[in-house]
Parts: structure tokens; sequence; C-alpha cells
């Protein structure tokens, strides 16, 4: 004969059991959790390397994978345009981005944490022998001047509608076809440009303009505000402050000079 057991025990095990798998996720989501990072070439930041499991090497990424130990968690990095990965953050396809200018309409869809790492500055370029034509601001107003997609420069630029601005999906995409003169002057951003000027061998065909701006922009790792990784902010900024304190973060950058 078989004893059924009484109905209390089973509804407190059945109870014991929802407990267990709702408060599960919680206990392991710093070691299961899987970050989508986007990200796109942004020399010497992100930079292009076949033998590298995500396509990259640079300084994001070896902060990410720094991150990524500190913190038990896997970040994945898949490689979209700078437009692409900006949309996939706004609707929480993706989890973080690196490197990123803040914005008012950015911090919207994104959280930033609140540790600047690394700041660049705004640079403009143009053709060998033209960069003395471009003596103050006001001289961006007539040409043709190139920016990079859902970029961020500096202020008044950024806003300024009166400059015949020619967006580009890639700041190598904009020095190449200002080497062919499609456009006067492009924006980007140091020490990126430098390299990649050097780097397309375009040193004695492009040149810095005589007026350059004085801003500083500074570089944040950002989250979706829609994703899961929202609960990892905290331990997030709290690893990346650890990594410059103990110098880790300037040993990376010194590394790519």
């Amino acid at each position: 004969m078989i004893t059924k057991p009484p109905l209390r025990s089973f509804f407190t095990v059945l109870e014991f059991a929802l407990i267990f798998l709702l408060v599960l996720p919680a206990v392991s989501f710093g070691q299961n959790k899987r970050l989508i990072m986007v990200t796109e070439q942004w020399p010497p930041f992100r930079m292009n390397d076949v033998n590298s499991p995500s396509g990259f090497r640079g300084i994001d990424i070896d902060i990410t994978n720094k991150l990524s130990e500190t913190l038990g968690i896997t970040i994945e990095i898949q490689r979209h345009p700078w437009a692409r990965a900006l949309e996939l953050m706004r609707n929480g396809q993706a989890d973080m981005v690196t490197g990123t200018a803040f914005t008012p309409e950015r911090e919207t869809f994104m959280h930033y944490i609140p540790v600047s790492y690394y700041s660049v500055r705004p640079v403009f370029y143009t053709q060998k022998g033209k960069g003395k034509l471009i003596k103050s601001y006001e001289d961006l107003y007539g040409p043709s001047v190139g920016y990079s997609l859902n970029s961020a420069y500096f202020e008044p630029f950024n806003s300024d509608s009166k400059i015949n601005k020619v967006g580009i999906s890639t700041e190598v995409q904009l020095l190449q076809i200002l080497a062919l003169g499609r456009i006067n002057i492009t924006i980007g951003t140091d020490p990126n440009i430098s390299y990649d000027v050097a780097r397309l061998g375009y040193r004695d065909v492009l040149e810095p303009t005589t007026y350059q701006p004085p801003n500083k922009t500074e570089l944040f790792i950002a989250l979706s505000r829609k994703s899961g990784a929202m609960d990892l902010a905290q331990e997030i900024e709290q690893a990346l402050r650890r990594l410059m304190t103990d110098g880790s973060i300037d040993k990376i950058i010194k590394e790519y000079r």
C-alpha cells in the first residue's frame, strides 16, 4: 500500500522550489551573465586584429577584458557601425559601449559609468597646404566639413546648423574622401585621427588646420538603460575605479602610445 504524503508537505516542497528558482538568477547573475558590447574600429582604442577572438585589440578591448576578469562575467564584443551600435543600446539589444562621449540625448537611453578613463580632443584636418586658411571657428562657415555620424565633438560645433556638415559613417571614410578632395575639411578626435592619417599614408596629403578647438572630450563606459546590465552598474564603477587607482589603466594606455 502506497501512502500519500501530507498535502501540506507537498506545498512546502513546491513553495521551496519556487523560492529557489526565483532566487537563483539573482545569485548566479554575476557569474553567468553574458554582456554584449557593441563597437566599431576606432584606433588606438579599438583596432582590427584577425588573431583576436573578438576581431579587435586596443585600449578599450584590454580594459573590457580586465573588467570581465575582475567581475567574473563574459563580455561578448560585437562589431557594428557606431550609429547602429547606439540604436542597439537604445532598444536594449546591446548592453554596453566603451569610449563614448556624454550627450544629454544619449543619457536618455544610456547610463554613464561616472568614471572617465581617458579624454580625447577634437581636431580639424584639411588638404596639405590649406591648413592656414582655417584660422578661427568662423572660418568653418562656407567649406564642407565632414563628420562621423552620431558622434559628439564639442559645442557649439555639435549643434551649429550654419556649418555645411557632411555626415559619413566612419572617420576612416572621412579621411579617404578628404584626401580625394570631395570635402574641404573633416573633424575627428586625437589621438585617433592622427593614428589613422599615419596608418593610411596620408601624412603628405593631409594636415591639421591652424584653428583647433581647445576642448577635451571625456570618454566613458555606458550601459543600456533597458539592459539587465544596469544591475551591475555599481560593480562596474567600483571595478573601473580600482583599475585606475592601481595603475592598470595607465599601463594599458602606455602600451598603445
